[in-house]
């Protein structure tokens, strides 16, 4: 997603409220870094002001629900000041039941401004079963001028009853290209741009997490596999045996090692195909599948890292 994408949305929610058709409950979804959290509580403050004109896009600023909300995005989350905007905060790794509890409590009663309550639920995919079903009666009945807004980067794990209920809005992640190209605005090679794109996550801001976390080694990988065509057996098995770490470390490393190896086959088999290689774009493509198939089999079968990897590499310097 780019910033023009997230205007699209801001501007549909706008005229929504200057048109009088707030909707109840909204689920704001899309993979991290995709601007849902930051929409949510603009909204919620758009919702919020008074002063804010039939024509007008943003939030006044100047009027005395701006001045408290301005305020409290400066405090810490869950301690906002305006009486009116409630937020629902995990605890820990699940939303509980008594938070769902306060809040049901809270929207039945006036608004302390005058104006609409408006609820924040930032991690609603870890709502469980209880706090959901407890969360359930007030979409179903809500409280008149309540607004829900749930953001999740999970919606899949959330209750079909309760995202039935909800007008889901869908914040799409940003291209490899877009992301690739703000890496390199801030600064990283290019080189290093593209594969944090392809492996990073949805968004700049993902993507710049994972770099800091792995991009060393995968940039290690890549350029193993840049050169596996002048590589001999020996250097492979050396190689793999990089993989051979007690416990989770060897797994870790393999699992980022196939997703290199899809990543770097994928690109491969797009440049064949682009410039009609048949027999390039054959081999890439059954590469890419046989690191996919790995990736998913090292999980379920529980294999030896070291020998997956082995195995692919064998496979691919066999067929250059």
């Amino acid at each position: 997603m780019t910033g023009a994408d997230t205007q699209v949305i801001r501007t549909e929610l706008a005229r929504a409220r200057a048109s009088g058709q707030v909707h109840s409950a909204y689920l704001f979804e899309g993979p991290p870094g995709t601007g849902k959290a930051a929409t949510a509580l603009w909204f919620a403050r758009l919702l919020l002001c008074k002063r804010v004109g039939a024509e007008a896009s943003e939030p006044c600023g100047a009027c005395h629900d701006c001045h408290l909300l301005n305020v409290s995005d400066r405090q810490p989350p869950g301690q906002p000041s305006h009486p009116d905007l409630h937020w629902v905060l995990a605890d820990g790794a699940s939303i509980k039941i008594d938070a769902v509890r306060d809040l049901r409590a809270a929207l039945s009663l006036v608004a302390n401004e005058r104006g609409r309550r408006v609820a924040l639920i930032p991690e609603a995919d870890k709502l469980r079963a209880a706090p959901a079903n407890a969360l359930l009666k007030t979409l179903e009945e809500p409280p008149p001028g309540a607004v829900l807004i749930l953001v999740t980067s999970s919606a899949n794990v959330l209750p079909r009853t309760l995202l039935s209920r909800t007008l889901r809005v869908r914040f799409a992640p940003w291209s490899e290209s877009a992301v690739s190209a703000a890496l390199a605005a801030d600064g990283l090679p290019e080189t290093d741009a593209a594969l944090a794109s392809a492996l990073g996550g949805a968004s700049p801001a993902a993507a710049r997490a994972w770099a800091e976390a792995s991009l060393d080694d995968a940039r290690e990988m890549h350029a193993f596999l840049s050169g596996i065509g002048g590589v001999g057996a020996t250097e492979i098995l050396d190689f793999a045996e990089t993989f051979r770490r007690p416990g989770e470390a060897g797994r870790e490393r393999a699992r980022l090692f196939l997703e290199v190896e899809a990543a770097f086959a994928r690109t491969r088999a797009e440049a064949a195909a682009r410039s009609g290689e048949e027999r390039a774009f054959e081999r890439w493509l059954r590469a890419f599948e046989a690191a996919s198939r790995a990736r998913s089999e090292l999980v379920r079968r529980n294999l030896n890292p070291q020998l997956v990897v082995e195995g692919l590499l064998l496979e691919l310097r066999a067929s250059a």
